[in-house]
């Protein structure tokens, strides 16, 4: 099965965020890569590196939860 691209605004509302929010992310607290360029006019993200994304980012929360009792 092929992986979906997602725009940058179905990659935004995906992570619960607006597209300028997911752009900050990215240009100002490097917390997530800049999208890519699939093809002329195609830019996005792969629905599993954001679900990959925000995997590590739930498992850093519970580490952090965990070392803080």
């Amino acid at each position: 099965m092929q992986d979906k691209i997602l725009n940058i605004g179905e990659a935004a509302k995906m992570l619960g965020v607006d597209r300028t929010t997911l752009w900050r992310m990215h240009a100002k607290y490097k917390m997530i890569a800049p999208p890519a360029r699939f093809s002329i006019g195609r830019t996005g993200y792969l629905r599993s590196y954001l679900e990959k994304w925000m995997q590590e980012r739930m498992d850093e929360a519970i580490e952090d939860f965990k070392h803080s009792r």
